[in-house]
């Protein structure tokens, strides 16, 4: 292995050189050196780059180490030094710690092969960025060779920070460097941090050193560098030699904050300050790099907080020791007991679970520095058994008889049943089982809850509340009469719907199981329905429906349509003899042709591009039919009112606007007070006012514009809904979303 070389040759060069006197000048030494045929250099950018100062340094050192009687003894390292990194003597602070040697490059490497490197033993690697020019101008530069050398050691499983070489002067310079390399680095995520290479120029005097900044100046610019580079998401670090630590920057106050990278070419190196770094030697010879190159030991340091954390909690809140010199704490939370998720970061030594929903918590202290969170052990894991049961379910069972059941929670010993009456809970069991059967009277007027609970007796959250069903069916029909024809709306649950006539006083029944059915047309009458459930052979009625008073059907029916649109269709008013409702699309030719039936005052259409339409009502009798005259033709064509806002508003009225649509003859505006919209008013312009809103306990209004004359209207579609008085929690009835018998 070329391991050896690294470190004999520190030790040998540092020996030889410490005897020498040079009396040329550095540039013509490096000439004669460099030219003697056993290094090559290629024609890199050299202006103003203090790396390629401090390389021609190296190479001249480990020239005169090679040119020297004790350089002659090479072949015989081995017995020198032993295995590689042996000579050194390290602090006792890092002992029991593991170590990795690794080596930093930069363009003055020349062209890597980083398998061989990776071969030679090496898994690690800092390489140079960039730099700042040391002339006056201080140019941010690339390192040339930085991506070849970044892409070619991750491809051969490196793991790979970065160094950038400093000439600032000033702290916004030192921030510019750090967002230069952030955005060089897009794309790319390093393994270790980005380092802040503060020194001396060698061979010449930099702007930095031109610059007459103090100790505590030159402290800062490493400061704004490193925060500004961790806001980016690195770790950061600075590297200096050891006399800049020691007299020109702060070391130890940086080493407190961030990580220290110390150069010192010597076999033993004593420095106060906190560091977990040492390049000891730039004259490693490594398999894939054509000359020497710097090498390092990085040591395992943890910086994590190494109290023991202890958590507990009571009443909701858990609560743990301090962990000595901790910057926070992560709470985390766990639905399994396995695996973990981060529920909050606190500075403190509580936290109040209410709100959360993981079953249990476990805490770990940290300690910020570099730009990461370094975690110590993760505390024991209490159980909150907040977990609800889910699924709950109500079903009749019998006469006065609902069987509740539920999911089950994971540890739960047990589950507390409870019956809600007027918002009041009421426990009224306790069971192992994951179900539970109540009895009693009036059950729809309650609901049920259940917690789970366990072992300790530690209960958690309740479950949604349920409403229980009673022996009747849930809900009442809602009928109306279309023509001859008796409907109404279909009840969950119901085995079947009781029909009560009222002809002139002599009451009647009769049970159906559809949800409609046709009167004699013949009779005046009343009608209403209940639906019902049949337990154990007795029947179980809801209440009554809506009374329907049917007074004979006009054939054809009677009434004329308006028709009209909505945000999905069209629509119209309600004709009480019609049996439904046809709807004609008008051709190029005049032909009214069917596309469709329906039994409502709605029709569903997407066609907005120009074409007319138009609805009749029908009825039936003796298989034939009968129609109402076609109603007004109508197109969907305007674009949506966008905005409707309130201007102003008093007890009494208030003042609205909306934007224009293009060529709109006028503006449509529809109320709702609670019970459904209707056609306020038409107007023209894009304002309007609503007026009788003394007494109301809820307003809102819809807009929509309109072209047209008395053969064919164009509709719009409908703006947004303006509340003037409450909101959409305060609506007395259910909007009518889909505008149905908006007219009627």
């Amino acid at each position: 292995m070329k391991f050896i070389k690294a470190a004999s040759g520190a030790v040998i060069a540092g020996i030889i050189i410490a005897g020498m006197t040079l009396t040329a000048s550095a540039d013509e030494v490096s000439k004669e050196v460099i030219s003697d045929g056993a290094i090559a250099v290629t024609n890199a950018e050299k202006n103003d780059d203090g790396g390629y100062l401090k390389y021609k340094h190296n190479l001249i050192a480990n020239k005169f180490a090679s040119i020297s009687p004790a350089g002659r003894i090479k072949q015989n390292y081995s017995t020198i030094c032993g295995t590689f990194g042996s000579y050194l003597s390290h602090d006792s602070r890092f002992d029991g710690m593991n170590r990795t040697y690794l080596i930093d490059v930069s363009q003055w490497q020349g062209k890597i092969d980083w398998k061989k490197v990776k071969a030679d033993g090496i898994n690690d690697v800092i390489i140079r960025l960039g730099y700042r020019g040391y002339g006056s101008a201080g140019t941010l530069m690339m390192d040339n060779s930085f991506y070849e050398n970044i892409n070619g050691a991750k491809a051969a499983g490196l793991k790979v920070g970065i160094y950038f070489y400093t000439q600032a002067i000033s702290y916004a310079e030192a921030r510019a460097e750090a967002d230069f390399c952030a955005n060089a680095l897009k794309g790319y995520t390093l393994d270790l941090p980005v380092y802040y290479d503060i020194e001396s120029v060698d061979y010449d005097y930099g702007r930095l050193d031109h610059a007459g900044l103090t100790k505590a100046q030159k402290t800062k610019l490493c400061k704004e560098f490193c925060n500004r580079i961790e806001s980016y998401g690195y770790e950061s670090g600075v590297y200096a030699n050891l006399y800049w630590l020691n007299n020109m920057i702060n070391g130890p106050e940086l080493g407190n904050d961030y990580k220290t990278w110390v150069a010192a070419y010597m076999s033993q190196l004593n420095y106060a300050g906190i560091y977990d770094m040492w390049q000891y030697s730039s004259n490693a010879d490594i398999s894939g790099i054509k000359g020497s190159v710097d090498i390092n030991v990085m040591y395992d340091v943890n910086y994590a907080p190494t109290t023991k954390v202890n958590l507990n909690i009571e009443n909701g809140v858990l609560t743990w020791n301090e962990a000595a010199g901790a910057d926070g704490y992560t709470v985390y939370g766990s639905d399994n007991g396995t695996d973990t998720y981060e529920v909050a970061n606190v500075t403190g030594t509580s936290f109040e679970i209410d709100g959360q929903t993981a079953g249990k918590y476990c805490v770990a202290a940290y300690n910020y520095f570099s730009g990461k969170n370094h975690y110590g052990k993760t505390s024991n894991m209490v159980d909150s058994f907040r977990q609800a049961p889910e699924g709950v379910d109500a079903k009749r069972n019998g006469i006065n008889k609902v069987m509740v059941s539920w999911d089950a929670v994971p540890e739960a010993a047990g589950y507390e049943v409870y019956t809600v009456t007027d918002g009041k809970l009421m426990r009224i069991s306790k069971t192992a089982d994951t179900g539970f059967e109540i009895i009693g009277k009036n059950l729809q007027k309650k609901k049920v809850a259940v917690r789970a609970y366990n072992k300790n007796g530690l209960c958690g959250e309740f479950s949604e509340q349920v409403d229980l069903p009673g022996n009747a069916p849930a809900g009442v029909p809602t009928a109306e009469l279309r023509a001859n024809r008796l409907v109404w709306t279909a009840v969950p649950e119901a085995d079947g719907y009781i029909i009560t006539r009222n002809l002139n006083g002599k009451v009647s029944e009769l049970a159906v199981n559809d949800t409609s059915y046709f009167v004699d047309d013949s009779q005046t009458a009343d009608f209403y329905v209940q639906a019902y459930i049949e337990l154990e052979g007795e029947k179980f009625y809801t209440e009554r429906s809506n009374i329907c008073s049917f007074k004979g059907v006009n054939y054809p029916p009677k009434g004329s349509i308006e028709l009209d649109s909505d945000a999905d269709g069209l629509t119209w008013n309600k004709i009480d003899d019609a049996l439904g409702y046809v709807v004609y699309e008008l051709t190029n030719d005049g032909r009214e042709v069917e596309i469709g039936r329906v039994d409502r005052c709605h029709f569903s259409t997407d066609d907005t591009e120009a074409t007319v339409f138009l609805v009749k009502g029908y009825n039936v009798k003796n298989d034939q039919e009968f129609y109402t005259e076609a109603s007004n033709r109508v197109i969907i064509s305007l674009p949506e009112v966008t905005e409707a806002a309130l201007v102003s508003k008093t007890n009494d009225y208030a003042v609205i606007s909306w934007n224009d649509i293009e060529d709109c003859d006028e503006y449509m505006v529809y109320l709702d007070k609670g019970e459904g919209y209707e056609l306020y008013s038409t107007v023209r312009g894009n304002m309007a006012m609503i007026g009788d809103l003394k007494d109301a306990d809820f307003a809102s209004v819809r807009v929509k514009g309109y072209i047209g004359d008395k053969n064919v209207v164009s509709y719009g579609l409908f703006s947004n809904q303006l509340y003037i008085i409450g909101d959409e929690k305060s609506r007395p009835t259910k909007e009518v979303l889909d505008f149905d018998d908006i007219l009627g």
